[in-house]
């Protein structure tokens, strides 16, 4: 339970903040981000697009430098089940997070 209370606070500070600053957007996967990370630009450009319309369906979405890596992995899963969307979307949603951080 600890920990789900932490990732809503999480997601609570990281909506407000994201909400305050209007101008930040996610990045748009490039060539470069493909090759920092390791991961296919085709994945990461999937991730992306889910991402934009599924993440702001229901909140504003948090950007992905806003919270950790490791955070991430607790909060992507339970969006990703509260979304709808399929294992191979959320991989992917990960893939360009954890990219774009």
């Amino acid at each position: 339970m600890e920990t789900a209370s932490r990732i809503f606070g999480v997601i609570t500070a990281a909506v407000l903040f994201s909400g305050c600053a209007a101008e930040r957007q996610a990045p748009i996967p490039t060539a470069s981000m493909s090759e920092k990370s390791g991961e296919d630009l085709a994945v990461l450009k999937r991730g992306y697009v889910v991402y934009k319309a599924q993440c702001s369906r229901c909140h504003e979405p948090i950007l992905p430098a806003d919270i950790s890596s490791e955070e991430w992995h607790v909060v992507t899963p339970g969006m990703a089940w509260n979304a709808g969307i399929s294992e191979a979307d959320e991989a992917a949603v990960l893939k360009y997070i954890l990219a774009a951080r």
